[in-house]
């Protein structure tokens, strides 16, 4: 029998939702409340989809993001309560690996991205068109999973097929920083000298500079994307974990293993978690589900994949963001982790 891949895609996706319910609610725990975490909806109607796994934010800061079945890319304005139909513009594509959803990262106020497990990577316009970097197609270099652009500098931080790498997708070239391993769940911390990414099962911290590998955290829950806090309070540096069970946690990566602080369900009752990627215009961080694209945001002068924001959030949800964040809330989070 033969099967295009798209369709092969789609069995795979069928099977998975057998065992994830459609209906389920990513649903904010009361201790997450308390730290100022709000949660709302960007995205919906994807009917339990494996599809919107990355996003990115292009220049004139509307958020580009894809679908697997559909094998659309999509533009959306940055607004929440969107569907499908809502969208400004989608581009179809051709799906030409194993699992051609696309991871995407903005780096330097560009959006690039590349279809998992073996595409090519690619520049994407603000409507939703992309190309490949010729150079690093030339070099032979494809990606395997996720990817983050690294606030510093503007390069790319990914999971290729020749490992952890560092792209400079201006320039058009790479650096392998850690070979030989093929992680997941790619993010940067603010300052750009760490890489945070899902392997085997736990969540590792490397060194980019050297590939030193720094700690391992076995926090369970089937971790996948990652994010780092940067605020003025007690949440700065903490790690969002976009969870496969369908839950959210927050790593502390300062508390020793086994502390069991060390990593805290903030959100719960979703369905598959994977990618997450940050929205760069308010400091939210977007979080994939099966069936939807969540927001989480961390409250004022906190960001969640970038610098610390005081851009207003967005409208849906911006009162009631400001109203739970307190010197309460602040007092909770010292007593709990003190």
């Amino acid at each position: 029998m033969n099967f295009s891949l798209a369709k092969l895609a789609g069995i795979v996706v069928a099977m998975i939702a057998t065992v994830i319910p459609a209906n389920a609610t990513l649903t904010l725990t009361q201790a997450a409340i308390s730290d100022g975490f709000t949660l709302s909806t960007f995205v919906s109607g994807y009917s339990a989809q494996y599809g919107p796994l990355a996003q990115g934010i292009s220049s004139n800061g509307q958020v580009i993001t894809g679908s697997l079945l559909n094998t659309k890319i999509y533009v959306f304005d940055d607004v929440d309560g969107q569907k499908l139909s809502n969208a400004v513009n989608s581009v179809s594509y051709t799906c030409i690996t194993g699992n051609c959803n696309f991871a995407m990262a903005t780096a330097g106020s560009q959006v690039y991205g590349a279809q998992l497990q073996g595409g090519v990577y690619e520049k994407f316009n603000s409507d939703g068109t992309f190309a490949p970097i010729a150079s690093l197609q030339a070099a032979g270099l494809r990606d395997n999973l996720g990817m983050w652009g690294n606030p510093v500098n503007g390069h790319i931080i990914s999971a290729s097929t020749q490992g952890l790498v560092d792209i400079d997708p201006v320039a058009g070239t790479f650096r392998v920083i850690v070979p030989n391993i093929f992680p997941d769940g790619v993010t940067v911390s603010p300052d750009g000298t760490i890489a945070y990414v899902e392997n085997g099962g736990t969540i590792q911290s490397y060194n980019i500079a050297t590939g030193a590998l720094l700690h391992t955290y076995a926090t369970g829950h089937s971790p996948d994307g990652t994010g780092v806090i940067s605020s003025n309070n007690n949440l700065n540096g903490d790690v969002i974990v976009n969870n496969n069970d369908g839950t959210v946690g927050l790593l502390d990566p300062t508390k020793a293993n086994g502390d069991p602080s060390q990593f805290v369900i903030i959100a719960n009752n979703g369905t598959r978690g994977d990618f997450v990627s940050p929205d760069l215009n308010n400091g939210t961080l977007f979080l994939s589900q099966t069936d939807q694209v969540a927001r989480l945001s961390c409250g004022p002068d906190c960001s969640i994949g970038g610098v610390p924001s005081t851009t207003p959030e967005p409208a849906s949800w911006a009162l009631f963001g400001a109203g739970l964040v307190s010197v309460e809330c602040l007092r909770r989070r010292v007593n709990r982790r003190a």
